[in-house]
C-alpha cells in the first residue's frame, strides 16, 4: 500500500525514536495526580510527499500487446483510496504464463514514465522510486526490473532466474519491496521497466505482481513539541478508572505542495502543484490506542469516511516499539497547502497500576491494629513494554491522608513491590484515628505512563483492662473488660481465650486431646497433640496425630484434611488436604491393624499462606508439603492470636470413599509476640465471649498450673474483622510462681525392716493459687525398682503457707543405700529426694556393742589389781557406770531442694 511507502520507512528506520531522547525525570510527579505532564517524545511525527502511478492517467507502455497466447496480463487494485476507503483501480498488475504455455520464446515489457518533482516537506532530504515486485519463476522464465534516465541505467537490470518465489527478501530499510534513490534526478522523467521473458520450453505457473509504484519523499521524525513547551498530558478517565487518557498537540503543522521544479532537459523552472499526496505520519508507543485525531478542532479520524493512509499497530510481545497512523492531509486541505495548524491526538493506555493491596504480615487484609505495620503491595505494568527499562521506570508516590502521621517519599520503580509503613501506636488523643476507614493512594508517573489506584483500610484496636483475679484449688479466676480504640467503645461479642504459660522455660509440655468416637470398622484418629502450644512468628507449630485401623481384614487408603479454625470453634474455609496411599510422598503403605501410625504436621504461618508439611514418623523423612486455602478471614503471621485445628480423616478402599469420616479437634494454641517465648504451655480457658458491655470472666482449672517458675496468665482476643489486642504486654492478667519449696528431715541409718519415718516440709510460693496435691513417697535403689511406700492425698497448701507431710514405712530387708523420692502427679513430678542407708542393726545398737566390750575388759583388769593388792588395802567397791551409747541428737533438716519442672518426653 502507498501508506507503506510514506509511513513504513520511518516506522522501520526510526522505530526507537522516542526511546532515544527521554530521561526518567521527564515526567516528575505532578501536584495533581489526575493531570500529569508526559514526555514530548511519546508522540513523534513526520511529513511525506508522494505520487502514485496507476494504469489510468499515467498508463504504462505495454509491448507487445498484452495477453498473447499462453500469457495473461491483468490489472489489480492494490491501494485503498483514503477519501472513501475504496480500492484504486489499476494500482498494480499481474503477469503470468498460462497453460498451455506460449508456443515460442518471447517477452512482455511494461514501461512507466515517472516524473521526479522537487520536494519541500519538512525534514525531507531525498526522493525515491518505490514499488512492489514479487512472484514465482518456473523453468524457462525470468523477470527483470530496471530504471533508466533515457538510455542511462540508474538501476541496471536485475533479473530473477532462480526457480521458485522471488525476491528472497525485501530491501533493508525499504518500506516497499524495492527502493531506488533518485534525488540527483529531480526534474527528470525516468523510465521504470519490467520485463518478463520465456524461451519456449517454459512450464506454466510463472507469475509476477507489480504494485504500489510511487515517487516519494519521506521526512525524518519530529518531536511533538520542544521543551520547555508541554504538549503531552495524561489524565485518569473519570468514567473508567482503569483507563488513562492522553492528550497530545502537534503544533505549527504546515505544508505546501505548490512549488517550483526545474524540469529537464532545459532546466525549465515550473511552479505548480507537484505532489498529489501530503501525509502526516504519527508515531506512538506500543501499548497506546489512538481513539481520535482532530485537525484544528475538527475530527478527522474515527468520524469521517476518510481512512488513514496507514495504520500499523505494533503488538506487545514483538520487537517493535512504535505504532504508526498516517493521514493523507490533502483529503482535508483541497488547495494542497496548510499553515500553522494544530493536530490533536487523543489516545488511551491502561492504568499502569494493576493491583493495589493492603497487607499485614504479607497477608491481604483491610483491618489493622494500632501499631501494626501496613504493607502496600503495588503491581505496576507500564504500557510501553517494548521500550528500554529506563523508559518504563518512573516515580511511585504513596500518600496517606491526614491526620495519619505517616511520612512517605517517592520511590523509583518499574513493576512496583511491597512498601511498608508503621501505623500509629494508639488511636490518637480523642480516638480520631480508630474505628474509621482511611483511603491510601498510589500514583505512578513516567514520561509515557500514568497509574493511579487507592484502597481503603481500617485501624482499630482492642484493649483489655483486668478488674479482678482470684485463686482457687489449682485454679485461677480472671475478670476484665474489652474495649475498642481509646477505651470508650464497648467490645461486645468478642471471642477471647485466656492462657497460662511458664515463661523462660525452653522445654514445652505437649498437650493432647483424645478421641471420643472410636470406630470399630473404619480408620479413626485416636489423638492429637500440640508439641509446642505456645510459639511466635517464624516458628513452626508441631502437631502430632495418630491413625488407627481397627479392621485387620481391610487395607485402607485415606485423605486427611487439616482445617484451621478460630476458637469456638469457628471454621473459615482455610484448609489443606493430603492423600495417603501407596506411592504418596510419605512412602506410606495401606493402613493395617499391625500398629497405629503417627503423623507430624509442621505448620508455619507466612505471608503467602499457611504452610503445612506432613510427615509419617514411621517413614520420616519424607515431607509432603501443602498450602492452606486463603479462607474468608486470614491468619496474619505478625498478629498474636489463638487458634486450633480440625483434622478430618476419610477412609478409602481404592478410590471409593467410605463413611463416616473421623474428626478430632486439637487443643487451642497460643500464637504470641516474641517477648513471650520461649515458654512452656500450661493451660487454656474455654472460649470467652464478652457480654454487651465488653465484660468477661473465666476460670482456668488445671493441675498444669502448678510447678511454674514464671507463671504468666494473658488474654488473646480477636473480633470478627481480625482486630486483636494492641500487644501482648497489655494483655497480661497476672504473673506468679507456683513452685513448691521442699525440705526434708534427715533420716539416720536404719536397720533392716525397721519402721522409718520420712518428713517433708512444703511451702507454697504462689500469691494466688491454693495448691491441692497428692504426695507419693517412692523408694528405689540397690537393685530395687521404684516402689510406692506412702501416700498423702488431699494435701492443701494455701498461698504463702507451709505444710508438713509425715509418712512411715518399713525399711527394706536388704542392706544398702536407697533413694527416697517425694513426688506429686498434680505437680507434674518429683518434689524432692533424700538418701536412706540400711544396715544390719539399727544405729544405737552399733554404738552399744563396742561400749559393752570395753566394760568387760575393765572388770578383768580391775580384778587382777585387786588380787595383787588385797593384803595391803581394804577392798574398795566401786560401781562403774556402763558406758552407754551417746544420746541421739535431734534430727536436722536437709537443705531445701529445688523442685523439678514438669516435662514430658514425647519421643
Amino acid at each position: 500500500m502507498i501508506s507503506s511507502a510514506l509511513g513504513g520507512a520511518i516506522l522501520q528506520s526510526h522505530s526507537d525514536s522516542y526511546s532515544l531522547h527521554v530521561p526518567v525525570s521527564a515526567a516528575p510527579a505532578s501536584t495533581d495526580p489526575l493531570n500529569v505532564t508526559g514526555t514530548q517524545h511519546a508522540f513523534n511525527y513526520s511529513y511525506s510527499q508522494a505520487n502514485l502511478y496507476t494504469g489510468i492517467g499515467s498508463a504504462p507502455v505495454i509491448l507487445p500487446a498484452p495477453n498473447a497466447t499462453g500469457t495473461q496480463f491483468r490489472w489489480l487494485s492494490t491501494v485503498t483510496r483514503t477519501t472513501d476507503n475504496t480500492l484504486i483501480p489499476t494500482s498494480g498488475f499481474r503477469f503470468n504464463i498460462t497453460s498451455p504455455p506460449p508456443p515460442s520464446q518471447g517477452k512482455q515489457v511494461v514501461n512507466w514514465t515517472l516524473t521526479i518533482p522537487q520536494f519541500n516537506c519538512k525534514t525531507c532530504t531525498s526522493v525515491q522510486v518505490l514499488f512492489d515486485f514479487f512472484g514465482n519463476i518456473t523453468r524457462g522464465t525470468n523477470a527483470t526490473y530496471a530504471l533508466f534516465n533515457g538510455t542511462q541505467a540508474i538501476q541496471p537490470p536485475v533479473t530473477f532466474t532462480a526457480l521458485g518465489e522471488f525476491p528472497a527478501a525485501a530491501t533493508v530499510s525499504c518500506p516497499e519491496i524495492f527502493c531506488i534513490p533518485v534525488t540527483r534526478y529531480v526534474g527528470y522523467k525516468l523510465t521504470l521497466s519490467f520485463i518478463f521473458a520465456w524461451n519456449g520450453t517454459e512450464l506454466p505457473g510463472m507469475s509476477a505482481d507489480v504494485g504500489e509504484i510511487e515517487v516519494a519523499s519521506i521526512g525524518d521524525s519530529i518531536p511533538s513539541c520542544v521543551a520547555p513547551v508541554s504538549c503531552h498530558f495524561m489524565q485518569q478517565d473519570q468514567s473508567n478508572s482503569s483507563s488513562i487518557n492522553h492528550n497530545t498537540n502537534l503544533s505549527s503543522v504546515s505544508y505546501n505542495n505548490t512549488l517550483t521544479t526545474h524540469v529537464q532537459p532545459g532546466n525549465v523552472s515550473t511552479t505548480r502543484l507537484w505532489w498529489e499526496i501530503e501525509a502526516i505520519n504519527i508515531y506512538y508507543p506500543v501499548g497506546y490506542n489512538v481513539t481520535q485525531i482532530k485537525l484544528n478542532g475538527t475530527l478527522v479520524y474515527h468520524a469521517l469516511s476518510e481512512v488513514p493512509l496507514e495504520k500499523d499497530h505494533c503488538a506487545p510481545g514483538t520487537g517493535c516499539a512504535e505504532s504508526l497512523i498516517a493521514l493523507n492531509i490533502t483529503d482535508f486541505t483541497p488547495l494542497g497547502a496548510m499553515h500553522n495548524s494544530t493536530i490533536t491526538i487523543i489516545s488511551t493506555t491502561p492504568n499502569s497500576i494493576l493491583q493495589f493491596t493492603t497487607l499485614s504480615g504479607g497477608v491481604p487484609t483491610r483491618f489493622f491494629t494500632s501499631g501494626d505495620q501496613i504493607g502496600i503491595k503495588i503491581l505496576n505494568s507500564p504500557s510501553v513494554v517494548n521500550a528500554s527499562i529506563s523508559q518504563q521506570t518512573g516515580q511511585l508516590n504513596i500518600t496517606f491522608p491526614q491526620p495519619l502521621p505517616i511520612q512517605t517519599s517517592p520511590t523509583t520503580t518499574l513493576s512496583g513491590g511491597v512498601f511498608s509503613f508503621n501505623l500509629p501506636s494508639d488511636c490518637g488523643f480523642n480516638g480520631e484515628l480508630c474505628a474509621r476507614d482511611w483511603n491510601v493512594s498510589a500514583v505512578f508517573t513516567s514520561g509515557f505512563d500514568l497509574g493511579i489506584k487507592s484502597g481503603l483500610f481500617r485501624i482499630d484496636s482492642l484493649q483489655v483492662s483486668f478488674t479482678g483475679s482470684t485463686g482457687g484449688d489449682n485454679a485461677l479466676s480472671i475478670q476484665g473488660r474489652l474495649t475498642y480504640g481509646n477505651g470508650t467503645k464497648k467490645a461486645s461479642g468478642v471471642n477471647a481465650t485466656m492462657f497460662a504459660i511458664d515463661t523462660g522455660t525452653p522445654v514445652n509440655t505437649p498437650v493432647t486431646n483424645n478421641q471420643t468416637k472410636i470406630s470399630s470398622t473404619l480408620l479413626y484418629i485416636s489423638n492429637v497433640t500440640l508439641v509446642n502450644g505456645v510459639f511466635t512468628q517464624g516458628q513452626p507449630l508441631i502437631m502430632l496425630f495418630t491413625v488407627v485401623n481397627p479392621n485387620p481384614s481391610q487395607l485402607y487408603n485415606a485423605t486427611v484434611t487439616i482445617e484451621h479454625e478460630w476458637p469456638g470453634p469457628q471454621p473459615h474455609n482455610m484448609s489443606v488436604t493430603f492423600s495417603l496411599h501407596p506411592g504418596d510422598l510419605l512412602g506410606d503403605l495401606p493402613f493395617n491393624s499391625n500398629a497405629p501410625q503417627t503423623y507430624k504436621a509442621t505448620i508455619l504461618f507466612t505471608g503467602p499462606g499457611v504452610q503445612v508439611t506432613l510427615t509419617n514418623l514411621r517413614t520420616s523423612p519424607n515431607p509432603y508439603p501443602g498450602t492452606m486455602t486463603p479462607g474468608t478471614s486470614p491468619v496474619v503471621p505478625n498478629r498474636p492470636h489463638a487458634g486450633l485445628f480440625n483434622i478430618t480423616l476419610t477412609s478409602k478402599i481404592g478410590n471409593t470413599t467410605e463413611t463416616p469420616s473421623s474428626f478430632i479437634i486439637s487443643p487451642t494454641y497460643a500464637y504470641v509476640s516474641s517477648s513471650l517465648v520461649p515458654s512452656r504451655y500450661l493451660a487454656a480457658s474455654n472460649l470467652i465471649v464478652t457480654d454487651p458491655n465488653g465484660n468477661f470472666s473465666t476460670t482456668i482449672t488445671s493441675h498444669s498450673l502448678l510447678g511454674a517458675k514464671n507463671l504468666v496468665v494473658f488474654l488473646l482476643a480477636r473480633d470478627a474483622t481480625g482486630i486483636g489486642l494492641v500487644n501482648n504486654l497489655s494483655s497480661i492478667a497476672l504473673t506468679d510462681s507456683t513452685i513448691l519449696l521442699s525440705t526434708t528431715d534427715s533420716i539416720g541409718t536404719v536397720a533392716k525392716d525397721q519402721t522409718v519415718t520420712a518428713t517433708l516440709h512444703l511451702t507454697n510460693n504462689s500469691t494466688k493459687i491454693t495448691e491441692v496435691i497428692t504426695v507419693n513417697l517412692f523408694i528405689q535403689g540397690n537393685g530395687k525398682l521404684p516402689q510406692t511406700v506412702g501416700t498423702k492425698t488431699g494435701l492443701t497448701i494455701p498461698p504463702g503457707e507451709s505444710r508438713t507431710v509425715t509418712l512411715t514405712f518399713p525399711a527394706p530387708s536388704t542392706v544398702g543405700s536407697y533413694t527416697l523420692t517425694f513426688s506429686s502427679p498434680e505437680y507434674g513430678g518429683p518434689l524432692t529426694s533424700q538418701t536412706l542407708q540400711v544396715t544390719i542393726l539399727q544405729s544405737n545398737l552399733q554404738i552399744l556393742i563396742p561400749a559393752a566390750i570395753g566394760v568387760v575388759a575393765a572388770i578383768i583388769i580391775l580384778g587382777f589389781y585387786l588380787v595383787r593388792r588385797q593384803p595391803e588395802t581394804a577392798e574398795t567397791e566401786e560401781r562403774t557406770k556402763p558406758a552407754g551409747s551417746k544420746p541421739k541428737t535431734p534430727g536436722t533438716r536437709n537443705p531445701p531442694s529445688k523442685s523439678l519442672t514438669r516435662t514430658q518426653d514425647l519421643s
